[in-house]
């Protein structure tokens, strides 16, 4: 009786995410119905509720790391990657939206290819986007990942970036996973020391673009921000 009743619930669950209404379907729902392609023979209703309880929330669950995944009763590694695959893949489709991209020639251009790099990530990572004399993209360039500031990036990083691309223009860009995109004084100090080293070396800093939780900024048309890079 115990398996008809599962058959039963798992089939409603399928039927709901066929009709179109995947809108209006619970997280838990959208959790099981997940589950059950990596657990096809046991009730994952409980396994999906532990799941939400443990991390918060559907975002908590795929931002979470496969090793705490697995602490939850009646996951195993195979249910992990699948949960953990599906946030690889989001990021992947974000960052193959900038393939076509050829050229970045103002700040909102800037703030969607920064914001497609950056945004799906937990982890804090800087990036030196290389430009070369039209604005074309040469590279992307990750110069430090999940650090909580740019205390620890050190500016021949940078500059490495720059003569290995042979590059006129760069782009620095960083995400605040979980917070503001306001600059912090690191932020701010940082961008600084930058636009001086490439002034040293004829290069010109066109923005540095912050991805926040919910937003993105550009310091270059920000008020508070514009007066220090070159224009």
């Amino acid at each position: 009786m115990a398996e008809i009743s599962r058959e039963k619930h798992r089939e409603r669950v399928r039927q709901a995410y066929l009709k179109n209404s995947f809108e209006s379907m619970s997280d838990s729902n959208v959790l099981e119905l997940l589950l059950f392609y990596a657990i096809p023979r046991k009730d994952v209703k409980e396994i999906s509720y532990a799941l939400l309880n443990r991390f918060g929330s559907l975002e908590g669950v795929f931002d979470a790391d496969m090793k705490e995944l697995v602490k939850v009763d009646g996951v195993g590694e195979n249910t992990a990657i699948l949960i953990n695959l599906f946030k690889n893949i989001d990021s992947r489709l974000d960052k193959n939206k900038n393939l076509s991209v050829k050229k970045i020639d103002d700040s909102k251009k800037a703030m969607e290819f920064a914001k497609n790099e950056l945004s799906n990530l937990t982890k804090e990572e800087i990036l030196i986007i290389t430009l070369d004399n039209s604005l074309n993209v040469i590279s992307v360039n990750n110069v430090s990942q999940g650090i909580s500031n740019f205390a620890s990036v050190e500016p021949y990083r940078i500059m490495e970036c720059i003569f290995k691309d042979n590059a006129s223009n760069i782009i620095i860009a960083h995400n605040h996973p979980k917070g503001s995109v306001d600059p912090s004084h690191e932020d701010i100090d940082f961008t600084l020391e930058i636009i001086q080293l490439c002034r040293k070396v004829k290069v010109n800093v066109n923005d540095h673009i912050i991805v926040g939780a919910n937003e993105t900024l550009s310091m270059v048309s920000d008020l508070r921000y514009s007066m220090f890079f070159d224009r």
